[in-house]
Order: C-alpha cells, then structure tokens, then sequence
C-alpha cells in the first residue's frame, strides 16, 4: 500500500531511537460505506508489522480476522486485502530483520501467517494498549503511546533487543543495494562466513532464506520500473531488473505479486 486516497492513507516517520527498527508507521481511515469493498494489495519486501484495528474486520487472502490486533509475518507473496464499512485501522511497519526485537519468536515460524498477540504470547501488545489506542482521536497522539511502549520495551529487555546482528545487516543492505541481482557467493565472500551461517541468520530473523529475500528486492525493483516507465518493452524492463529472459520475468514476477508484469503495468495506469 503506497497511496490510497480513498482510505486516508498516511504514512508517519519514527522518533529517532526507534528508526533501527520501525520502517513507518501507517494510518488508514474512512467513514462507514457498507456497499463499498476495497481490495488493496500488500506486496512483500521481506518486513514484519503490527495492525490495530478499531473499524470492521479486515480480510487477508479472502480469511476475516476480527482481532483487534494482528501480527503480520514475513511473506513470499502479496497479499489481498479486503475492506469494508468503516476503516479504522494503524499500523507499525518493521525493517527487514528488525521486527524480531520484539515479537521474539524465529520469524521463519510465522512466515504467511497473521496472528494475534495471544498466539505469540507478546505481553507488550496487550488488551489495554488496543483499547487505549481506540479512544484516542489522532494518529500522532496513538503513535506517542505506541512509541512510548515501544521504547520501554527496549529499555527493560536490553541486550536482548539489539538492533540486528551486523553479518545479517550488511547482508540485507548489500541484496537491497544490488536490487537482489547479486550472486550470494559474492556477499559470502565479503561478510566471510558460511552458506549455513548465513542460511541461519536469514531464517531467525527474516524468516526466508538469502535467495527468496533477493526475488522480493528483485520483483519490488521491476515493479518500480513497470509504474515509471511507461514505453519500454516488458522484455527490456525484465532485463534491467536482473531476470535472463521473458519467461523467467513473468513466472517470477506472477509467483510473488498474483498477477503478470503486463497485468500489473495495465492496472498502474489505471490507477494514475
């Protein structure tokens, strides 16, 4: 979700202690409109997030989830989500590899899955942190109580909520920065440790291994270029994003994002 006006869609920067570890948070709002449904789709860039959800429940993959807070894992693919009637609904956005400071569990254990803080038993999501956040009126004044809980959160847990571990953090920069067009024997070399060591690391704190972290920079890269240029052949632009031939572009590109690269460039500029 980039730019949704028709839901309010905001987007707020973290307070500076916490910008190792929160991407963004987000704000969708709308009044109730039961004859109106959107479908919205979140496409995956390998990050983990929390939902709160004050309005009517919201619908991932076609499954109602009625919880007024949800816990998003890491995803290989986007995912559909469904609104209707009144949309009231915040969001904390996690770096890759970073949300795992504070949801605890290995993040391979919670790949494509949505949960509910009882099912990852996180104290610091609790009934009466949802319920305060309700009443409040704006999003700044629900992201300072967020922020706050967050932060002590950090405070009393310590050592063991260390920004992520510096192998893993370069390693997520360097795929980022290549645009996951990188060869991973390449980063081996440079981080000097191991296909397993490495391997492991992605696993507990990412969820998804070194090469399915590189498809979603990949496919998140053409996606870009299919929204900004216009013109060029689907072809070219499957070049330039790091796939060998057209048909290797399409069966990637449709595996992460549900639909072809044509049908994504038609769809953009129908939104424009």
């Amino acid at each position: 979700m980039s730019t949704l006006p028709h839901l309010g869609f905001q987007v707020y920067q973290p307070c500076a202690p916490l910008l190792p570890y929160v991407r963004c948070y987000w704000q969708i709002t709308r009044i109730a409109a039961p004859e109106t449904r959107s479908t919205e789709f979140m496409h995956p860039e390998g990050g983990t997030g929390i939902i709160f959800n004050f309005g009517a429940p919201m619908h991932f993959d076609g499954w109602q989830h009625r919880a007024q807070c949800l816990v998003t894992g890491p995803t290989k693919q986007s995912t559909r989500l469904e609104l209707s009637g009144r949309v009231d609904a915040l969001g904390i956005r996690f770096w890759p590899g970073a949300g795992r400071a504070f949801l605890k569990t290995p993040l391979s254990e919670m790949l494509g899955q949505t949960l509910t803080p009882a099912d990852l038993s996180l104290a610091l999501l609790s009934d009466e942190l949802a319920e305060r956040l309700a009443v409040l009126p704006t999003a700044p004044e629900r992201i300072a109580l967020l922020e706050t809980r967050l932060l002590h959160y950090l405070t009393a847990h310590g050592s063991q909520t260390q920004t992520t571990e510096p192998s893993m953090k370069y390693a997520l920069n360097w795929i980022a920065e290549q645009k996951g067009q990188g060869e991973i024997r390449n980063l081996l070399t440079e981080i000097d440790i191991s296909q397993r060591q490495l391997e492991r690391l992605f696993q507990q704190n990412l969820g998804m291994s070194p090469k399915n972290y590189s498809i979603l920079q990949r496919t998140g890269f053409a996606r870009e270029l299919l929204k900004s240029d216009t013109d060029s052949p689907l072809t070219d632009i499957g070049y330039q994003a790091g796939f060998y031939d057209q048909a290797h572009f399409i069966r990637e590109f449709k595996q992460v994002i549900g639909i072809t690269p044509g049908q994504f460039r038609s769809k953009a500029l129908l939104r424009r």
